[in-house]
């Protein structure tokens, strides 16, 4: 059986996720480097000039269709506490 990924969230959040506009900015990868693997990190040393831009208007609907779960809890101190005591990185 193949888990999906998860994103959790907090009660408070599920509004203002609801009602979020969000602009995401497509950059040429070809200068990026990561920085830190673990976290997903890339950079670049130079000026970026994005080559697309698209806006996304329902955040739940475009995390649902990528195969991730989402989960939405009290808090995510309890959630943080059960991580540290796996080997997830």
């Amino acid at each position: 059986m193949v888990s999906l990924p998860i994103v959790a969230i907090e009660h408070k959040w599920f509004q203002i996720m609801k009602n979020t506009r969000l602009y995401l900015y497509e950059f040429d990868s070809r200068s990026f480097y990561i920085q830190d693997k673990c976290a997903g990190y890339y950079v670049s040393e130079i000026r970026q000039v994005p080559i697309n831009k698209i806006v996304i208007t329902d955040l739940f609907k475009e995390i649902i269709k990528r195969n991730v779960e989402i989960r939405i809890v009290d808090n995510l101190w309890d959630l943080s506490e059960k991580i540290k005591k796996t080997t997830f990185n």
